[in-house]
């Protein structure tokens, strides 16, 4: 059980307490997350685009996935590894470039799988712009 797990399963258990909450956001966002990507990168497209993260489309929402363990990410992939990449991002640069309108699910088919809505997503925007000011001082 990562600390991510553990946080998670304690917030779950408190019904949502705000506190538990906010560890579970702060423990993540310190995190190193693996993010299944694209292998390869067509030429000539997204030249400024270090990476093209693997996403669903359902009923018009995008879900994205990351992990906090590499195994968990080659679990979920299975026999398909060897046709995807992932990039190692902490999970703070993870919420400051995901598009508020985008689900995150950390960990699928874990017993601990977590999914941020957009307005959680837009919430963790806001911990991440007033934190990064705070590490300049």
């Amino acid at each position: 059980m990562t600390e991510l797990d553990q946080a998670i399963a304690a917030a779950y258990a408190s019904q949502g307490k705000q506190e538990d909450i906010n560890k579970v956001y702060l423990i993540l966002l310190k995190a190193t997350m693996f993010l299944p990507v694209k292998k390869e990168m067509p030429k000539n497209t997204n030249e400024g685009e270090p990476f093209r993260p693997l996403y669903a489309v359902i009923d018009d929402n995008y879900f994205m996935l990351a992990f906090d363990e590499q195994d968990r990410l080659s679990h979920w992939a299975q026999d398909q590894i060897s046709h995807i990449d992932y990039v190692e991002i902490t999970g703070r640069d993870l919420i400051a470039g995901i598009n508020e309108k985008v689900f995150l699910v950390i960990n699928v088919g874990t017993e601990f799988s977590k999914e941020f809505s957009p307005e959680e997503i837009i919430h963790l925007k806001k911990i991440v712009n007033k934190i990064d000011p705070l590490k300049d001082n």
